[in-house]
């Protein structure tokens, strides 16, 4: 049981570093909202509410496309 959590502990960070990434890269500007993964959604989501603000250049670059 305890090789199992590990497992699971492992996998569960794995894709947690990649919907950090991704936000980075959203936040960045070179990656666009539609194509996040759903943990970087719902993390954005937890972020928005907790009162996290996003830079105004991302929606000025997106706009300007």
């Amino acid at each position: 049981m305890k090789k199992q959590q590990k497992l699971l502990r492992k996998h569960y960070h794995r894709k947690m570093q990649a919907a950090r990434k991704q936000l980075k890269e959203l936040e960045q500007g070179s990656r666009q909202f539609d194509k996040l993964n759903s943990r970087a959604r719902k993390l954005l989501v937890k972020r928005i509410k907790a009162g996290y603000e996003l830079p105004a250049k991302i929606f000025s670059k997106q706009s300007n496309q």
